[in-house]
């Protein structure tokens, strides 16, 4: 048996709190260069950065003070202020998960025209935050004083520990059932876009990995029924610290992979002559162009003439739109050209067949 599980925690913190950054960072960066716009999904997942980053340093910080000892290896006086740190790092912990979902689902809001698809993103968001935030509540008020949570010499009182622990454990499952529902969304929003096919599978895949979110929540939610009965508590709540931040960081890493795909095109076109020279044809080239055109105009694939939601930024980004283009008003102008099938003599006495209709569509950036 190891004499302290504190290193443990300490290097797992801070790798999930650095790799999402690394993620995070040339998000901002392609959404800065390519669409000129930071939207309210960047900023909610910057905070939820944050989040994760205050949270780490509170157990960093208990870790000191004996969190991940064996109880009977602890400092009496120290360990109150360890548990402390601790405590206060969870309700950061808990305000990170809601608001790295909440920063998807504006995403996933941004790329969806259909009213049933926002109301089913909406209700994730309310359930998701309303659980989690009461969550954190609870935490800090089943003792009276809040000193006594951390400090069990003090007098006052405090609810029996079962209530926050089966609360949380719904919160959990809540939680898990959320994120697979969230892995669905991108494929009922994306799906009729106007965009390439492999790129839009592409696309769904990526922004489907947050099913490894709702992995991390099971694990972690595995842990709370035994969490009352541990008589090692300082020693054994080590996995539910590095679970319970695994969540928010997948999330962020998931939130961010999709808008990289702007950058391997780029850096997979720099040796070509062309920004998509790495097309099998020019044919396929031209068919992602006027792809990124036509979505600008029709976001549901239904033939919309124009946006009327004012999406922009994130939906710009995640459909990799030409340089050319990005930033800019485009056009689409339309030709249609109808001829009858028939003589002209029969056209002209109204006896010709059904006639026919092409339609032509070029777009200029104006």
């Amino acid at each position: 048996m190891p004499g302290t599980n504190g290193p443990k925690i300490i290097v797992s913190l801070w790798v999930m709190t650095v790799v999402p950054l690394f993620f995070m960072l040339p998000r901002f960066r392609v959404k800065r260069r390519y669409s000129k716009l930071v939207g309210w999904d960047d900023y909610l997942l910057a905070l939820s950065w944050v989040f994760i980053l205050i949270y780490t340093v509170l157990t960093h910080v208990s870790v000191g003070y004996g969190i991940g000892k064996h109880l009977v290896d602890t400092d009496p006086v120290k360990i109150v202020d360890g548990i402390k740190f601790m405590y206060l790092g969870e309700i950061f912990a808990l305000f990170a998960m809601p608001t790295s979902k909440t920063s998807f689902c504006v995403t996933l809001l941004r790329l969806t025209a259909t009213q049933w698809h926002k109301w089913f993103i909406w209700f994730i968001i309310i359930t998701i935050n309303l659980t989690l935030w009461l969550c954190a509540i609870l935490t800090l008020a089943q003792c009276s004083p809040v000193e006594k949570l951390w400090n069990i010499a003090l007098p006052g009182t405090c609810w029996d520990n079962r209530i926050v622990i089966n609360y949380s454990i719904f919160v959990g499952v809540w939680s898990c059932l959320m994120d697979l529902l969230l892995t669905v969304v991108p494929w009922l929003t994306i799906w009729n876009l106007q965009m390439n096919k492999r790129e839009k599978v592409g696309v769904i895949v990526t922004m489907s990995l947050g099913c490894l979110a709702g992995v991390t929540c099971a694990v972690k939610t595995s842990y709370l029924p035994s969490v009352g009965t541990w008589q090692d508590f300082t020693f054994n709540t080590a996995e539910v610290l590095i679970w319970g931040l695994s969540e928010s960081a997948i999330t962020i890493v998931a939130a961010s992979i999709p808008f990289l795909r702007v950058l391997v095109r780029e850096a997979s076109s720099k040796g070509g002559s062309g920004p998509y020279h790495h097309s099998d044809t020019t044919q396929s080239a031209q068919t992602n162009r006027t792809n990124s055109l036509s979505c600008k105009s029709r976001p549901n694939g239904y033939g919309n003439p124009e946006r009327k939601n004012g999406y922009e930024g994130s939906d710009k980004s995640i459909l990799g739109e030409p340089e050319e283009y990005l930033g800019a008003i485009v056009k689409t102008n339309e030709v249609r050209i109808e001829y009858a099938e028939g003589s002209d003599e029969e056209n002209r006495g109204g006896m010709y067949e059904k006639g026919r209709k092409q339609v032509f569509k070029y777009g200029t950036a104006l």
